[in-house]
């Protein structure tokens, strides 16, 4: 008797905890989880204030983690290991169409939630650094970015347009803090640095080591903006004096940053997502200096025809910005 007494209690037992650990998933299947970027890339910070903005304003917990950037967050989102990205407009292009970097590997349900800023290349050499232009570049050793960022893919595309055999160049594929301190330790003769303007990384660098930013050429940026090519790209320009010592303007080529979010977040949770980033834009610029370039009006714009979320879809329209 005082076996099937002690055996019923172990299955009692048993299956409480069972129905907490359920309850417990459950409970942080509510959450989203926000993958970000490199610790010194605009995606990190901003990662990391957009967490905290959205826990605070909403029911819903919103985390942040670091990562290696728009490809990597785009997996991790496939994968399901978290519900949200950042990346720029050409990765979520390739996932969602199952090209590139994504071929024959199609992320059918990743949306848009928002297009937030343009992302914009700084290749970036030291001031007496024999290479005057992107051309130049052959020949020398060079940072494409983290392995599986959209700032390798851009820094591949810049050495095509300036046709540049990339086989002819010594690659370096890290990120943003090891690239400063490889061009800042003489390791390297060149960087791209891909991020929002200004760049805490590219400040950071040009701060501490006499260098110079390079301008593209006119026909490269032809070559990249190209609209059945490359129809996430345009032309940006960094005005003089936005860097130490920059005297003139520095003519590169950018897309937007944005957030990706899984087409299985439900409608009510992307629409309150989306809601509360745009009514609390005063709190994220104070926080970050990228947001002074947030602008409603532009989430919806440059997006190659990747969908948005029905959930920012249905915010976008009660404001105007959509019909």
């Amino acid at each position: 008797m005082k076996k099937v007494v002690y055996f019923l209690s172990l299955l009692l037992l048993t299956a409480f905890i069972v129905s907490g650990c359920s309850q417990s998933a459950e409970g942080n299947s509510k959450g989203q989880v926000l993958s970000t970027g490199t610790t010194t890339g605009v995606f990190y910070s901003l990662g990391a204030l957009l967490s905290t903005t959205w826990s605070n304003d909403l029911d819903q917990q919103v985390t942040s983690q670091g990562s290696n950037g728009s490809v990597d967050n785009l997996n991790k989102m496939k994968q399901g290991e978290v519900t949200m990205g950042f990346s720029t407009v050409n990765v979520i292009y390739e996932a969602y169409n199952g090209v590139g970097s994504f071929e024959d590997e199609a992320y059918e349900d990743v949306r848009i939630l928002a297009n937030l800023y343009p992302n914009v290349s700084h290749v970036i050499t030291p001031e007496d650094s024999d290479i005057e232009s992107i051309e130049d570049i052959g020949g020398n050793s060079f940072v494409f970015g983290a392995p599986g960022s959209a700032t390798e893919l851009e820094s591949k595309l810049i050495l095509e347009a300036h046709d540049v055999d990339i086989a002819n160049v010594d690659e370096n594929y890290v990120g943003f803090t090891e690239a400063v301190d490889l061009l800042r330790n003489s390791q390297v003769d060149a960087v791209n640095i891909y991020t929002g303007v200004p760049s805490s990384a590219a400040t950071e660098l040009i701060s501490t080591v006499d260098s110079k930013v390079l301008s593209f050429s006119d026909e490269a940026i032809e070559y990249m903006t190209n609209e059945s090519e490359y129809p996430w790209n345009f032309e940006h320009v960094i005005d003089a004096d936005t860097y130490d010592n920059q005297d003139g303007d520095i003519v590169t080529v950018g897309q937007f940053s944005g957030i990706a979010i899984d087409a299985n977040v439900s409608e009510d949770d992307a629409y309150e997502l989306t809601k509360a980033l745009w009514e609390n834009l005063d709190e994220l610029k104070e926080g970050q200096a990228v947001a002074e370039q947030f602008d409603p009006e532009l989430a919806v714009q440059g997006r190659a025809d990747v969908p948005l979320h029905p959930g920012a879809e249905k915010y976008y329209k009660e404001i105007g910005v959509l019909e």
